[in-house]
């Protein structure tokens, strides 16, 4: 039965078919056509096919290149995009957990998404990292944007942090707008979720409404954090991310 093949070198990039001019697909085909390095993890199926994710070593063949996660995402269909992070996160985990954090002892794979100990036989799954990310508006017309150091193009996005141990969402996300900004926050509202797979997070978007305080920017965090207007916005995350997601709804943008 022909299954997908979401392959990945040791730089985790994906190996990607090219079926014609601008045309990008995951390799679908009866037999992975690469030289296999790892054990074969199944992923749910995919368009009512079977999904595989392997590690590969050796040459490609002529009609496949190897694409960074992130860039596949604009040139591979949606759903295959988002399988290809799935394959990620677990390709990730069953190369890296290695050994027991409680007693030191070998790790091994037990099932598609746990491994389990060869010494004292406890077992973890691979990890979700909640966070969240907030579009805080003032009035109508304005938005808080920050640019974070972290960022690696020049644009401006949305306060985001992790969930600590003990907080509730909404807790974190009053929390992090604080520290960031030095903002108060209020009329918190979630919008929807998106895993993301850079290495293992589950991103939670909310909105919520300027309360009051004045801007004062976490220089350990970000360059720069202001309100904007809607008719004069910087340059903004590319449409892939949960950031991109929140602007447009604020701003009404349309698919």
């Amino acid at each position: 039965m022909k299954t997908y093949w979401f392959a990945f070198n040791e730089k985790s990039e994906i190996v990607v078919e090219k079926k014609a001019e601008d045309e990008y697909r995951i390799p679908f085909a009866e037999t992975v056509p690469f030289a296999i390095k790892s054990e074969i993890i199944t992923l749910p199926d995919l368009n009512g096919s079977p999904a595989k994710a392997v590690t590969i070593d050796g040459e490609l063949p002529s009609t496949c290149s190897f694409s960074g996660l992130r860039d596949s995402y604009s040139i591979l269909p949606f759903e295959e995009y988002y399988a290809a992070g799935k394959a990620s996160e677990l390709i990730n985990f069953h190369t890296n957990i290695r050994f027991c954090a409680h007693c030191g002892k070998e790790m091994v794979r037990k099932t598609d998404i746990s491994r389990i100990c060869t010494g004292c036989g406890k077992e973890i799954w691979a990890p979700v990292q909640p966070a969240i990310i907030v579009l805080v508006s003032k009035g109508e017309d304005e938005i808080l944007l920050a640019k974070s150091k972290n960022f690696k193009r020049p644009y401006y996005g949305l306060v985001a942090g992790f969930v600590e141990t003990g907080e509730s969402i909404e807790e974190t996300v009053r929390r992090e707008v604080m520290e960031e900004t030095g903002l108060k926050i209020k009329n918190i509202r979630y919008y929807k979720s998106q895993p993301w797979p850079y290495p293992n997070n589950l991103m939670l978007g909310f909105f919520a409404e300027y309360e009051s305080g004045e801007i004062k920017v976490q220089e350990e965090e970000l360059v720069d954090c202001r309100w904007f207007n809607r008719h004069a916005m910087p340059e903004i995350p590319r449409k892939l991310s949960m950031a991109r997601m929140l602007i447009d709804e604020w701003l009404g943008v349309k698919e």
